[in-house]
């Protein structure tokens, strides 16, 4: 029976082929490799779990994303929404007693509920670092550093990262407790830099006249090192002073690394608050209205499963990432053979393959002009026909006529 089309797959799932599936293979394959030479070691995280246990510090936004199901034995099983978690609960659970500090990498599909609207999808792949165990300025620099050198390599052009402090909030709001649907509204209006909804929403909490100052501020303290003096000033307690130190800190180091150039330092970053409990940022690129990157500091995850660690990471989009990267994909075909070919150009074709070569035997018994045209779509270097056992044709910059023993000597050199 034919399953009607609209009922073939749902909306917003990754199906992708050829020339798109190539760029993705290559993108996620550059940043694999960075993350290796910065010294992340792969990890390989299951896909659905318990959602208690996925949902765990999670802000209600996402919580509400997350596709739920009941397994056989009635159990709530969700499908991962973020590669944290996940994480998390292999460092608290099983990697507890290892030396410190531990620096992971990982990528892999994640789902949520997304609006179908460019670059937000059902299914996504989220590529990330996480590094366990360093509470310092230098564990945040480095991980900023990285996801900086990480859009570099993937090709998108100019980008900014926007860099906020969720601490300096937590710090103005003081004994105030701000958790669910109060902290969400109060993120995004400040995200938003709606003054006046956050001023209603302050007004809700009930903050005291200072911690109102401080917190209407955040939208507007951004730019360079300008906006720590600023913030510092607009300080009204230890913990917000602290706060702002560290910022600095961070900074600094960046600054030190040369990559100062592509950070904005933003107050009015403090999206999943329930979430980060440092430093924050996202990453942008130009012409591309949704961040490419996010990460964050998130001190009190780990001891959701297990001993109380510091940690720090970020995950990057790969699907938003190819919206706006530059990297192409070369699927040609460095050499297509007809299929009747002796046992001696068999085996000099899978040497060539160990070598490196990409090499195609057509299986369809295409000879002459059909052959030719197969290889224009196949987009194929070179070309070789088989009239004979011992008579071949060869095409590359034009037409040759070759026996078996000049075809041999011919294929060998092409790996020198």
């Amino acid at each position: 029976m034919n399953v009607p089309l609209k009922r073939q797959r749902p909306h917003g799932l990754n199906e992708l082929y050829d020339e798109q599936a190539a760029i993705k293979s290559a993108l996620e394959d550059r940043l694999l490799g960075i993350f290796d030479r910065w010294g992340y070691r792969r990890i390989v995280l299951p896909t659905f779990g318990y959602y208690e246990s996925l949902s765990s510090g999670a802000s209600p936004a996402l919580q509400r994303q997350m596709f739920r199901f009941f397994d056989r034995e009635g159990e709530i099983i969700a499908l991962r929404a973020d590669m944290t978690p996940l994480t998390a609960r292999l460092v608290g659970t099983r990697l507890y007693d290892s030396p410190l500090p531990m620096r992971f990498c990982y990528s892999g599909s994640v789902f949520r509920y997304e609006p179908p609207q460019a670059g937000q999808r059902h299914e996504f792949t989220q590529v990330g670092v996480e590094l366990i165990g360093g509470a310092s300025p230098e564990a945040d620099a480095e991980v900023i550093a990285l996801a900086i050198a990480s859009l570099k390599a993937l090709g998108v052009g100019e980008f900014q990262v926007n860099l906020g402090q969720v601490a300096y909030l937590r710090a103005a709001l003081g004994d105030n407790s701000v958790q669910g649907d109060r902290q969400e509204a109060l993120e995004q209006a400040i995200g938003r830099k709606n003054d006046a909804e956050v001023a209603t929403l302050l007004e809700q909490i009930g903050v005291s006249r200072e911690a109102e100052r401080q917190i209407r501020a955040l939208p507007h303290l951004y730019g360079g090192r300008e906006v720590l003096a600023n913030a510092r000033d607009l300080s009204l307690n230890a913990a917000a002073r602290e706060a702002i130190d560290y910022l600095e800190q961070v900074y600094a180091l960046l600054v030190a690394q040369d990559v100062a150039e592509h950070v904005m330092l933003d107050l009015g970053e403090v999206r999943s608050m329930a979430y980060y409990t440092g430093i924050s940022f996202h990453g942008y690129v130009q012409g591309l209205g949704l961040h490419l990157c996010s990460g964050g500091r998130y001190d009190d995850l780990v001891s959701n499963y297990g001993p109380s660690m510091p940690a720090v990471g970020f995950a990057l989009g790969i699907e938003r990432a190819m919206l706006a990267s530059s990297v192409s994909a070369d699927l040609g075909v460095d050499a297509l053979f007809a299929a009747d070919m002796p046992a001696s150009v068999r085996r000099l074709i899978a040497a060539l393959r160990e070598k490196g070569l990409r090499v195609e035997i057509d299986v369809v018994g295409r000879h002459g002009k059909d052959l030719l045209d197969y290889a224009r779509q196949r987009q194929a270097t070179r070309v070789i026909d088989c009239a004979s056992e011992d008579r071949f044709a060869l095409y590359d910059t034009g037409e040759r006529e070759l026996s078996r023993d000049e075809l041999l000597e011919e294929v060998s050199r092409w790996t020198h």
